[in-house]
């Protein structure tokens, strides 16, 4: 079970880390040479890119490595404490 959420978490940390790549990569492009209607296009994406896509379960917890660490942290917590 554990490996299952591992991979959850591990493409849900790759999906955000591709959404904030995607305003540099629009930034590095050609864009001063192109008219306007496209420049405020790419500007609009760029604006909503800023916010990274995340994916979440239940609205409240984000996949991604941090939570996957966070969720052991706390597993391992909770079983040293049912040991005792």
């Amino acid at each position: 079970m554990l490996t299952q959420i591992f991979i959850y978490c591990w493409f849900g940390n790759k999906v955000k880390l591709k959404s904030l790549q995607l305003v540099d990569s629009i930034f590095q492009m050609e864009w001063p040479i192109m008219d306007n209607s496209v420049k405020k296009s790419l500007l609009i994406i760029m604006k909503r890119a800023m916010i990274p896509i995340e994916i979440s379960t239940v609205y409240i917890l984000t996949m991604n490595l941090d939570s996957f660490v966070a969720l052991l942290k706390t597993s391992y917590s909770v079983y040293n404490l049912l040991t005792q």
